[in-house]
């Protein structure tokens, strides 16, 4: 059975979206995680923020994405914290903190499911 192709086109959006909807929920639980151990104030730590910050930190790396190199990333990263900072109304220090163990979060989700992911595949 053949695919037209307005329907692997429609599959290809509906993963794309679901792909970034998925996204945008882990990234959000990383955030949200970061502001609580970097302990911004518990009116400020909302869900609703934790989204925000990640929709514009997705627009910033967008944007961003076109400068190369290590210009580009060292942009990224101050740009990242600076909108936790802004979202959170909080100080730098606890901002930097925030981004940091976001980004432990990330990298230990990403291990453990690369191992899950080895494991599954020397089944």
């Amino acid at each position: 059975m053949a695919v037209n192709v307005l329907g692997l086109a429609g599959l290809t959006m509906t993963a794309a979206i679901i792909a970034f909807v998925l996204s945008l929920i882990i990234g959000a639980l990383f955030v949200w995680f970061g502001a609580k151990v970097a302990g911004v104030n518990k009116r400020r730590r909302t869900w609703g923020n934790a989204i925000l910050a990640v929709i514009l930190m997705l627009v910033l790396r967008i944007l961003l994405g076109h400068i190369g190199g290590g210009i580009g990333e060292l942009l990224g990263i101050i740009g990242s914290i600076a909108i936790i900072k802004y979202v959170y109304s909080t100080a730098w220090v606890k901002a930097i903190i925030a981004w940091i163990f976001m980004l432990i979060a990330i990298v230990v989700v990403t291990i453990v499911l690369g191992i899950g992911i080895i494991g599954v595949a020397l089944f």
